[in-house]
């Protein structure tokens, strides 16, 4: 009696492409490691790159003393003449999906230095306890400091967005000229390949229309220039997540 043997075809098959996968990806883990760590991309120095090329979305400029923002234009393919970025004035202004992110829309910062040091802390001790380290007493950071500048006016920074561009509020008690209007001097520190270096404004904030508007403004450039200009602004709209939102949160109660 002949007796027939059935040969396993198909796994042995899909143990040779699993054995051809294992060599590729240990192939791929050598080479990575023959070439040293993978450098991180330096967002500073492409965005200086890039502004060779003309302005970068979100960028910001003053005009006439009333900023415009480099933003989508709402009016591209209506026709062929129309470009995909127009500098639209703030008031007309309409952030995007990817505006709103918190790493471009930015987030608050003020009385959170102590707790993500905290957390850091913390973290470094979990890791030394593992490592077996004992933990060295380092005493708790010093709160941030309000920065005074030339004219007087004492800077606290409120919110920072991952781009580098910083706000801050000056110490002072805000105004209230009205029932529902609060009045306070800002101030945007901007990263060093932006168009000027920083502007400081006198804003109206209305907190039942949930809007904004400059009575004053100061803008300073890289090389010292200065630009003021006293036109109170149209009311713009304040966006979620914007630092116009924290403030109202803040102070409109």
């Amino acid at each position: 009696m002949t007796t027939m043997r059935t040969t396993p075809v198909v796994p042995s098959l899909l143990n040779e492409g699993l054995l051809k996968l294992i060599v590729i990806f240990v192939s791929l883990f050598l080479v990575s490691c023959s070439h040293g760590p993978v450098k991180p991309p330096d967002y500073a120095e492409d965005a200086i790159k890039a502004r060779k090329s003309g302005p970068l979305d979100g960028d910001v400029r003053v005009i006439d003393g009333v900023e415009y923002v480099y933003g989508r234009n709402v009016k591209y393919m209506s026709t062929l003449s129309e470009p995909l970025y127009v500098w639209v004035r703030r008031d007309m202004f309409s952030p995007s999906l990817g505006d709103t992110f918190p790493a471009r829309a930015g987030s608050p910062t003020k009385g959170k230095e102590k707790e993500l040091t905290e957390l850091q802390q913390r973290l470094a001790k979990l890791e030394r306890a593992m490592r077996g380290e004992s933990t060295p007493q380092t005493p708790p950071p010093p709160p941030e400091k309000p920065v005074k500048d030339a004219t007087g006016r004492t800077w606290t920074r409120y919110f920072a967005n991952d781009d580098g561009l910083e706000w801050f509020l000056d110490e002072g008690p805000p105004l209230q000229p009205s029932r529902d209007v609060v009045q306070m001097w800002r101030k945007r520190v901007f990263p060093s390949w932006a168009f000027q270096k920083e502007i400081v404004t006198l804003d109206d904030l209305d907190c039942r229309e949930a809007r904004y508007r400059t009575r004053e403004l100061r803008v300073t450039y890289w090389d010292g220039k200065t630009q003021t200009s006293d036109k109170v602004t149209p009311w713009a709209n304040v966006f979620s997540s914007s630092p116009e939102e924290y403030l109202m949160n803040e102070y409109c109660k």
